[in-house]
């Protein structure tokens, strides 16, 4: 992948948060991403494949529309969805992107009440997410991606039904795992549903 494909306005945004390039794997994701495939990433911690999701997500999420979200981003744990929330938020900012964060320690009504005002993308835990999600009050028609991060760590909180909830609600939507190893959890959730996993190894 090259950044001469992204516009340039994306391209100084991400450069906020010293992204300039992507990694050999992170530009091996990046084109799976693009593809339009539901992609089972799986290498290890620092081979770069949340920072080629973070550029997948700008690059499709270059500008509002009808203020609607297009990217759900799991994380395992409320500290990295902060993590992930705090980047986003410093290149959308720029961009003029929202991007919420939601987790189970927080408000849910404030959350619900900020997603309804308009945004584009939203971080946050599972278990604060799939709550959001099962009051069926927030479009999800125009969700572009489902990314999971840290996937086998999800699974491993026994939230494999919930991934099969949304994935089953959102339809056209592209799954995107991203997990650092494919074990015993991540092979029976692969073996578990309905859909293709492209699987993008290092």
């Amino acid at each position: 992948m090259s950044f001469k494909k992204i516009l340039p306005e994306v391209k100084d945004a991400l450069a906020l948060i010293e992204i300039s390039d992507l990694s050999d794997y992170g530009k091996q994701l990046f084109s799976a991403i693009k593809s339009g495939s539901h992609i089972l990433a799986v290498a290890p911690k620092n081979a770069g494949k949340t920072e080629a999701a973070i550029v997948a997500c700008f690059n499709k999420v270059n500008k509002q529309l009808d203020g609607s979200p297009r990217i759900l981003y799991v994380c395992s744990s409320i500290d990295e969805a902060k993590k992930i929330h705090e980047m986003m938020s410093i290149v959308a900012r720029p961009l003029d992107v929202t991007v919420d964060l939601v987790h189970d320690k927080g408000d849910m009504v404030k959350q619900r009440n900020e997603i309804f005002d308009g945004t584009e993308i939203i971080v946050g835990n599972m278990k604060r997410i799939f709550a959001l999600y099962v009051q069926n009050g927030i479009n999800f028609k125009l969700l572009d991606y489902l990314i999971i991060d840290d996937f086998e760590d999800v699974l491993a909180q026994g939230k494999s039904m919930e991934i099969k909830r949304l994935i089953e609600g959102f339809g056209k939507t592209q799954l995107i795992c991203l997990a650092n190893e494919r074990n015993t959890r991540v092979e029976q959730f692969v073996g578990s549903v309905e859909l293709e996993l492209k699987l993008a190894s290092c």
